[in-house]
């Protein structure tokens, strides 16, 4: 872990990471579409105990988009408010939450540029500083576990949307009497108030607590839904001038408020 912080390099690695983890989730989410297709089969032909079993594999790749959208989100909220990671001698309030988490994260998912990121944060802070990080000392990431999911409600979500007939009295309503339509349902009323400046901790210890909203089949939402995007080719940082570095849209690297509203939306996927 030696060496001295190089701003130009952890922000062409910032804007890397953000393309690699947006094609990740294209791609995780597209599988999991072709997966739910074929436990809706299952279904249709009464192999439920097999669907169950495929269904597992389903909520462990929906938290997995989730966790990958959250670290995404703090990769844009370094860039958006990278003036203080590169002027400030010691770790800001307001980044604390996204630096921590991002160096926890490194070694535990599948994105190069993370360790990229991981090695600048910790040449930035320092080695003691990027060690408790490592170490979650403090709760600097947030440990929470939320309650899982349970398979027999992902099956009647997915034989409800698929139209397939499917009886579960146990699925039929939520542990509070409701009904689980709030799978498919839009997320509630965002708060704007806290997230912007990471004041609400994200449970990224816990990434497979936390369900993703369950994605349309493509049939049911072929009219609203665009084509999927092909396979981008890998991105080289090596040819990538500072300028020429994927760019974030200017109205994601500074508009606030959308970074918010995001960050409320995956606190409420519980």
């Amino acid at each position: 872990m030696s060496g001295s912080f190089n701003p130009q390099k952890c922000k062409i690695q910032l804007k890397l990471a953000i393309s690699r983890l947006k094609l990740l989730q294209q791609k995780k989410t597209a599988t999991n579409q072709a997966v739910r297709r074929e436990i809706a089969q299952l279904l249709e032909k009464g192999k439920v105990e097999s669907a169950k079993v495929r269904t597992e594999n389903i909520i462990r790749e929906d938290f997995t988009v989730e966790a990958l959208e959250i670290l995404e989100l703090y990769c844009e909220i370094l860039v958006a408010r990278f003036g203080l990671l590169e002027q400030l001698r010691h770790c800001d309030q307001s980044i604390s939450e996204a630096v921590n988490t991002l160096i926890y994260a490194a070694p535990r998912c599948e994105v190069k540029e993370l360790t990229q990121i991981q090695l600048q944060l910790i040449a930035k802070f320092g080695k003691e500083f990027g060690t408790a990080a490592l170490a979650n000392e403090n709760d600097v990431v947030n440990s929470r576990r939320p309650t899982r999911c349970s398979s027999t409600k992902y099956l009647v979500t997915i034989a409800k949307a698929y139209n397939v007939p499917y009886d579960s009295e146990f699925a039929a309503l939520g542990p509070n009497g409701d009904l689980i339509d709030d799978l498919l349902a839009p997320p509630p009323p965002l708060n704007p108030a806290a997230a912007a400046n990471s004041s609400a901790l994200i449970d990224l210890a816990a990434l497979a607590a936390a369900p993703a909203p369950f994605v349309a089949p493509a049939g049911a939402a072929a009219a609203a839904a665009p084509p999927p995007q092909p396979p981008q080719p890998p991105l080289d940082p090596a040819r990538l001038a500072p300028d020429d570095a994927p760019s974030v849209a200017p109205s994601t690297a500074t508009d606030f408020d959308e970074l918010t509203r995001r960050f409320e939306a995956l606190k409420k996927r519980k």
